[in-house]
């Protein structure tokens, strides 16, 4: 019995650090720490100040494009899109590195695209790999009309409704791509969207090597509480 035991609890323990090993290097959201310091102001990113305006109609979108007026939404419905993009858009292309004198190729793509309307399967996907990809959204106006956003999306996880400081730019190909599909069934231009992503703010390297730190100290603390558990017994 105590072998049975013992087996069953390698077995936990081994499904347990794989589970937070996942959830630690690729899903866990980690872009609320580097917006800590962000301070309020007009800057991308920033909370927004009293100088940021409060886009409403789609009037507005054309005239914040032109004057370069910061902007964001106020808080409502999301409307989840079929494309997610790096948070640092320097980790996209191809990673060569040597193992053990074999050379291994990585290729990490800027966006992940999806079908639409996005099954939840894909959804899945685009949040199991949250801890790299912001995915986009569409935000209702109160017009009824529909922007297209871009934000760090640890906001959505966090139920927040106060979105940062934000520029309206022109779509990427990929991004009008996507909103030409969504237009079909939104009110929304495909011209347009409104990136409130501070970009520059992560370093992937950076990042991953944050993440190791911190999978090292939780795998630490659960053998050691397993090691403890086992030794009462």
């Amino acid at each position: 019995m105590k072998k049975e035991a013992f087996s069953l609890l390698t077995i936990l323990r081994n499904i347990v650090c794989v589970i937070l090993a996942l959830l630690v290097m690729l899903s866990a959201p980690a872009g609320w720490l580097y917006d800590l310091w962000a301070g309020e102001g007009t800057e991308q990113g920033q909370q927004p100040s009293a100088d940021v305006q409060r886009l409403r109609q789609q009037e507005d979108i054309e005239t914040c494009f032109l004057n370069s007026t910061p902007a964001t939404v106020n808080g409502g419905n999301l409307a989840a899109c079929p494309l997610a993009r790096l948070r640092d858009t320097g980790q996209a292309g191809v990673h060569t590195h040597n193992n053990s004198g074999v050379k291994r190729t990585v290729s990490v793509s800027e966006y992940i695209y999806a079908d639409y309307p996005l099954s939840p399967l894909q959804r899945f996907v685009q949040g199991f790999v949250g801890g790299y990809y912001n995915r986009y959204y569409l935000a209702e106006l109160e017009d009824g009309s529909w922007l297209c956003v871009y934000f760090d999306d640890y906001l959505v996880l966090m139920g927040a409704d106060n979105y940062p400081t934000g520029y309206v730019r022109y779509t990427t190909t990929e991004e009008r791509r996507m909103l030409n599909r969504m237009a079909e069934d939104y009110d929304v231009d495909p011209v347009y969207v409104l990136d409130m992503y501070r970009h520059g703010k992560v370093s992937w390297m950076l990042d991953l090597g944050l993440r190791l730190v911190v999978l090292a100290v939780a795998g630490v603390l659960i053998l050691t509480i397993l090691k403890l558990w086992k030794n009462k017994k």
